[in-house]
């Protein structure tokens, strides 16, 4: 029998624009995946001892980032998240998060997403997605009754 989640430790660079120089800052990050939320992946990033932001990406979202050739001059995603290739790096991947306190721009290994969706995938296939949900349970939590 398959797991029905992933929890797999990454790091991503935090790009800091705060001094005269700007840097790349280390940062652990935590990709989770459920099978019972089969739409999303999850991106915990820490931001102290024991402190984590956690971010809700579709999965179709950055399976269409990773899909874009490294160094082409275009990204996915509106509102919140969007992911691009590097423009000069082939194997990084930003990935910018936008809240209403600020803007985070995450440099990613190409590889290590690529890994990581591909386990959700061994999971729960593309486009069988809506088989895993219990929309009974998911109209009750509505306050609705299912069809």
């Amino acid at each position: 029998m398959l797991p029905t989640s992933l929890s797999l430790p990454m790091w991503a660079e935090l790009e800091d624009r705060s001094g005269e120089v700007i840097e790349l800052v280390p940062v652990k990050v935590k990709f989770r995946y459920r099978t019972d939320d089969p739409f999303a992946v999850v991106l915990d990033f820490a931001v102290g001892a024991e402190q984590w932001v956690r971010w809700h990406i579709a999965r179709d979202l950055l399976a269409e980032g990773l899909a874009l050739a490294p160094r082409t001059p275009t990204s996915v995603g509106e509102g919140d998240v969007a992911l691009a290739p590097d423009l000069d790096v082939p194997w990084r991947v930003w990935i910018t998060l936008s809240s209403p306190t600020g803007v985070a721009d995450f440099a990613f290994k190409r590889a290590s997403l690529v890994d990581a969706l591909a386990k959700t995938e061994a999971l729960v296939p593309i486009g069988t997605e809506s088989d895993r949900i219990d929309w009974d349970r998911e109209f009750a939590a509505l306050g609705g009754e299912a069809a």
